[in-house]
């Protein structure tokens, strides 16, 4: 008996294994467009892990229905993800963690300043960069902390 139920708890644990490889997204369930974008995968499809598997098909599907000036910016922005240094891509990847643990308000905030940056000439920008690049570590680290305080500040002024 124990025999017999230690066989049947092995099928099922194989089994269930054998279920959770076939998880991903089979080939021929992609639509058309999504298998053009992803024909460079099509050999392989069935050797890549179902989770990747799972993300390509979203990610085909997703630049399926972008215009095309949508993707003109996508592709500048993946050139320039490409780019980067590992360093860099994990300084990014660290960033955006950190944006997306923050409150909704302050995200706001984080945007609204953004988007202020953006409006302003270059020449302005520039500016603003030059004169923070000049700044010391101490210096830098006060106006972080000053701009990450969210207490109302008191206008005083000598």
């Amino acid at each position: 008996m124990k025999v017999r139920y230690a066989i049947a708890v092995a099928a099922l644990l194989v089994w269930g294994v054998a279920i959770a490889d076939n998880d991903g997204v089979k080939w021929d369930t992609l639509n058309e467009d999504q298998q053009k974008v992803l024909n460079i995968y099509a050999d392989g499809w069935d050797q890549l892990e179902a989770e990747r598997q799972k993300r390509l098909s979203v990610g085909a599907d997703r630049w399926t229905r972008m215009s095309d000036n949508e993707r003109r910016d996508s592709e500048q922005r993946f050139k320039h993800w490409r780019t980067l240094t590992d360093q860099q891509r994990d300084q990014v990847r660290t960033r955006y963690t950190e944006y997306h643990r923050m409150s909704p308000s302050d995200q706001r905030r984080i945007r609204e300043n953004f988007r202020r940056f953006q409006d302003m000439s270059p020449e302005r920008r520039k500016q603003l960069r030059d004169r923070y690049r000049q700044l010391s570590p101490e210096q830098r680290r006060r106006l972080h902390d000053r701009a990450t305080d969210r207490r109302p500040k008191t206008a005083t002024r000598d």
